[in-house]
């Protein structure tokens, strides 16, 4: 009976490890197919809700992103928080920023790809690029990739791979919704926790944040050709040129904005 319970332990433990390797070579095909596209245009719907210590925000965004490699971008990106609606365009050779509500636009030279922290020029999109460049092979020991099903997402069949890791007092679900036939990602849902130390004494006690991200992505196109003309952008003629920050990455001209 003991020799039958072994067995039995170590075919389910074969079967878990091997669902994960399955899971873990799907996404790596994802993510080939999103590096080698030449060009998509996509629309993204986030939600982004944050909680810490009992205060919650919550927000909502809506953008349209046109790319093409290695380094063209046309993007308008909804209101933020943190910014208000603006406009990023890169034609290969410069990129603008523009602020319709504040009428200031920056200009700077254009990267040569969009990758790492060039990635930001692609607004929520950038998660797309995030995704692709991951290195699934360096993951950390606490980290999980499997399949947790499928899943309808707007009449498209598709496949949830959840990625799963835990660091010291952090925790981090990830899950891709990814057609089943076509291998592009539908939706991304994200929920972290963190846990602080806390102070000394009782008037510190830890805190914890959470954030969930939910975006739903609908592609208008996929590794088509896109005019020229989509990434080029002229300043209105009552628009003023501010001076880009000298270090970081972007920050848009100011303007009141508000998260929606």
């Amino acid at each position: 009976m003991r020799t039958l319970w072994i067995a039995a332990v170590v075919v389910t433990a074969t079967a878990l490890g091997t669902a994960q390797q399955d899971a873990k070579a799907f996404l790596k095909q994802v993510q080939q197919k999103y590096r080698n596209v030449k060009s998509w245009e996509v629309s993204i719907d986030m939600t982004v809700e944050m909680n810490f210590g009992g205060n919650s925000n919550k927000q909502q965004m809506s953008s349209t992103i046109a790319m093409q490699r290695p380094n063209r971008v046309a993007a308008k990106i909804g209101a933020s928080v943190f910014a208000p609606p603006r406009e990023i365009y890169s034609d290969g050779k410069t990129v603008y920023e523009y602020v319709p509500s504040a009428k200031q636009y920056m200009k700077r030279p254009a990267p040569p790809d969009l990758k790492g922290g060039n990635a930001l020029l692609l607004g929520e999109a950038g998660l797309l690029m995030g995704i692709a460049d991951q290195n699934l092979d360096q993951l950390g020991p606490n980290t999980k990739i499997q399949f947790r099903g499928t899943q309808t997402i707007a009449g498209k069949q598709t496949r949830v791979v959840e990625i799963t890791d835990t660091q010291g007092n952090s925790s981090l679900n990830l899950k891709l919704y990814i057609g089943a036939q076509d291998q592009l990602i539908y939706r991304v849902e994200l929920n972290q926790t963190m846990r602080s130390q806390g102070g000394q004494g009782d008037s510190q006690a830890p805190q914890q944040i959470t954030r969930k991200i939910t975006a739903n992505l609908r592609y208008l196109s996929f590794d088509k050709p896109i005019p020229a003309s989509r990434f080029r952008f002229t300043p209105p003629k009552d628009a003023k040129e501010v001076q880009p920050p000298q270090q970081g990455g972007i920050a848009p001209p100011q303007g009141g904005g508000r998260g929606r």
